[in-house]
């Protein structure tokens, strides 16, 4: 079981298919919740390793510029999207109705489009600052925390739709053994990495959970996987730019 969740983990948040065709229950989806974190921790070091292979051949602009095209293209862009569509539905103004008819449209609206460029570039800024100062225990840690917040959104949050999808398998749940082995994962890794500062971002990765999660509810009645996917943007985005400017700080 937890062999089919890690897996199941791997193929939806990242484009590496190991078992293509692997069918799952709406149980077994929750369940790799779990394995999130550790999902991110994977992404985080293939981040990490590519800086180290290419920092003596870059600067840090174009090496920056290079991780965060990286991670787009090994998570499909799938949070991407879903951050695309979630903005157009926030920034239209229409009722909790209509904005989720919105979110559903795939066609990007004028929103969606600033969302995506925004946070690429501050995806892209942030890296910039923490490949000048070698930061690569961030680089790793930030896919990871950000994945946990997945965590707090899904269990704060219902689905906003009345038709099931994809995002209804990860909501609502109160699984105690899944929170507490992606809690344990993550803070394991914050703390063997950056120590009380990875401790800090944490809890502020905990805390945008909370408030999105308070957000979401208030805008369209609970989350979509499109409002997942955006927060998961969201939070790394902030995390990068503040773990750059920690970094800065101490350094």
């Amino acid at each position: 079981m937890a062999i089919k969740s890690f897996i199941l983990a791997l193929q939806f948040l990242t484009i590496i298919s190991v078992a293509p065709g692997l069918k799952a229950t709406r149980q077994e989806l929750c369940a790799s919740l779990a394995f999130f974190p550790l999902i991110g921790l994977i992404l985080g070091a293939i981040l990490s390793a590519l800086f180290w292979a290419a920092s003596p051949l870059l600067d840090p602009e174009p090496l920056a510029a290079l991780l965060t095209v990286s991670l787009a293209f090994l998570t499909r862009s799938l949070h991407l999207d879903g951050l695309c569509d979630t903005a157009d539905a926030i920034g239209s103004g229409a009722g909790r109705k209509r904005a989720l008819e919105i979110m559903k449209d795939s066609a990007a609206g004028s929103l969606g489009v600033v969302a995506l460029v925004s946070v690429l570039l501050l995806k892209t800024g942030a890296l910039v600052s923490l490949c000048r100062l070698s930061a690569w225990q961030l680089i790793i840690l930030a896919p990871c925390l950000s994945r946990w917040s997945l965590n707090g959104l899904a269990s704060m949050s219902s689905y906003a739709r009345k038709e099931q999808g994809l995002g209804s398998s990860f909501c609502d749940t109160k699984s105690r053994a899944n929170m507490a082995i992606a809690a344990l994962t993550t803070l394991a890794a914050s703390w063997f990495l950056l120590h009380f500062e990875g401790i800090l971002l944490f809890l502020a990765a905990t805390s945008m959970s909370f408030f999105s999660a308070l957000f979401f509810k208030s805008r369209f009645g609970g989350v979509t996987g499109d409002c997942l996917g955006a927060h998961l943007e969201s939070v790394e985005t902030i995390l990068l730019i503040a773990g750059a400017a920690m970094t800065k700080w101490i350094g």
